[in-house]
């Protein structure tokens, strides 16, 4: 991948190594029975037999004498270069066509109107650095690279191959930045994975397409077979990830602290408590509220569960506390004592299995219960009425 020239920023060639990636990444889900996926082996990316796919991630407009289309022109002039292996030959940016760019027609013209489009793009060229050496009489001064490019792709003796490339040649400028691009690749190629986990997904994708077991020397290289086993593997390993039960907020073990508890002591969940004087189990109670409200709210979104399966999951655990009241208050004999013990029994019993996933963690369903005891509407409580 040739350097960027997004902005100043180092970390903008990080950005465009992961680019060429993501498009390696996109090749290979291009890829057919018995293809492979070369990278940095013949170009930039290349569908063995197939393309050839020089990546430049740059901001600036791709203009008629800019240096990625005629670099990438030179290379593929050059001797060492086959081209015949190819259907196509192409340069993917994200640059936009400058405003004067005569390449912008590039696509839609034919052989002859592309060597015209070139040799007025040299003619120009030429005049321009004539008139610059007569200028500044520097006529040994270095001339641009674009020009020297020029001079090598448009000499008589290239003329047979510069015809067979540029017959392939394809520019693909405005193509995705970055995130889209990644966006892109999540949607069209990642299937039956969550959106939440697409993410890690694709990274442990891009992470197989760098192969860092391989050793130097070694080509760099993604057969399709290799492809569609590791694509296998990791939607067999995302998917049946997406059943375990998000505990982002649930297996943290320390108690709320003194502002947590002021924010929820008065909450009607707090004082039903309060009313067994079971003072005790407030602080793990007001964090499994709190737990239990920040899944729902904030990690289920990312699991795309709907809110009826939460509104079902409730109305089973409402059904459950009335069956298990109705017998605590049948064999009341002390209303304090066994309303603790109701308490007890209730939070530390199983929890039923949450629709999509494993079975919750007993913080979640214990945050659930205490969100139906904040519902005034529902009239559940903690202390035991003797019957």
């Amino acid at each position: 991948m040739r350097t960027n020239k997004l902005s100043q920023d180092a970390s903008d060639s990080t950005r465009g190594i992961i680019y060429q990636l993501c498009v390696a990444v996109q090749k290979c889900y291009e890829m057919i029975a018995e293809q492979k996926v070369l990278v940095e082996s013949l170009g930039d990316v290349t569908i063995e037999g197939h393309e050839q796919v020089e990546t430049k991630y740059y901001s600036d407009h791709l203009t008629d004498n800019h240096s990625n289309f005629w670099n990438t022109l030179h290379n593929w002039i050059q001797d060492d270069f086959d081209s015949s292996p190819y259907i196509s030959l192409i340069l993917y940016t994200p640059q936009q066509f400058g405003k004067m760019a005569t390449i912008s027609e590039w696509n839609n013209s034919g052989l002859e109107r592309r060597l015209g489009i070139l040799r007025k793009i040299h003619k120009n060229s030429e005049e321009r650095e004539s008139a610059r050496t007569k200028r500044t009489s520097e006529k040994k001064s270095k001339i641009p690279d674009s020009l020297s490019h020029q001079r090598f792709v448009l000499n008589a003796s290239r003329q047979e191959k510069l015809r067979d490339v540029i017959g392939k040649f394809v520019i693909e400028a405005c193509s995705p930045e970055l995130p889209e691009l990644h966006a892109i690749i999540k949607q069209r190629y990642i299937k039956g994975i969550l959106d939440g986990k697409k993410d890690d997904f694709l990274n442990a994708l891009i992470g197989f397409i760098t192969q860092p077991q391989s050793e130097r020397g070694q080509n760099w290289e993604i057969s399709y077979e290799a492809f569609e086993r590791k694509v296998g593997d990791l939607t067999s390993l995302y998917h049946r990830e997406t059943r375990v039960f998000p505990r982002k907020y649930l297996d943290d073990p320390k108690k709320p602290n003194g502002q947590l508890l002021d924010e929820h002591c008065n909450h009607v969940f707090v004082q039903k408590i309060e009313d067994i004087e079971y003072f005790v189990v407030i602080p793990d109670a007001i964090n499994d509220y709190v737990a239990a409200v920040k899944t729902v709210h904030d990690e289920f979104k990312n699991y795309e569960v709907p809110v009826s399966r939460t509104k079902n999951y409730t109305t089973e655990l409402v059904r459950l506390y009335n069956t298990r009241y109705r017998t605590a208050c049948r064999n009341c004999m002390d209303i304090i004592s066994d309303s603790q013990t109701f308490y007890d029994n209730l939070t530390s019993e199983e929890p039923r299995e949450f629709e999509g996933f494993e079975r919750p963690p007993d913080a979640f369903r214990n945050g659930l219960l205490h969100t139906q005891m904040d519902d005034d509407e529902k009239n559940l409580q903690w202390r035991i009425e003797k019957k």
